[in-house]
């Protein structure tokens, strides 16, 4: 920014600039968590039972963001629903969300794959 811009920004623009940057800060921090809840639940499929259940093993890949993409869809439906605006942050947050999903679900085919070999080989 250059000294003239700052000199000619208004005091609710200087407010509005701090809320924007909370904001961006607490839904980083949010998606954060939640990576690394996602992250950490595959550690489940340690576990016989939930490795060799088709279904138990998808919730430990893919649980925790289709759980977040759905929330985000209905948090974003309901905002262009209700003020016909959807904040920037939450629109970035869902595009990696549902990037997210998608890795997961890609890990987990590839897991289940592996799975099926071993259940063959033996």
């Amino acid at each position: 920014m250059l000294d003239s811009e700052l000199v000619d920004s208004t005091f609710f623009e200087k407010v509005l600039g701090i809320v924007d940057a909370f904001l961006n800060a607490y839904l980083s921090t949010v998606y954060v968590v939640v990576i690394t809840l996602g992250s950490v639940l595959f550690f489940l499929n340690q576990i016989e039972k939930i490795r060799n259940s088709y279904f138990l093993s998808l919730m430990t890949f893919s649980g925790v963001p289709v759980i977040s993409v759905i929330l985000l869809t209905i948090i974003i439906l309901g905002d262009t629903y209700q003020y016909g605006v959807t904040a920037a942050p939450l629109k970035l947050l869902f595009a990696f969300s549902v990037l997210y999903l998608l890795c997961t679900i890609v890990e987990f085919l590839l897991f289940r794959r592996k799975i099926s070999l071993i259940h063959k080989l033996r």
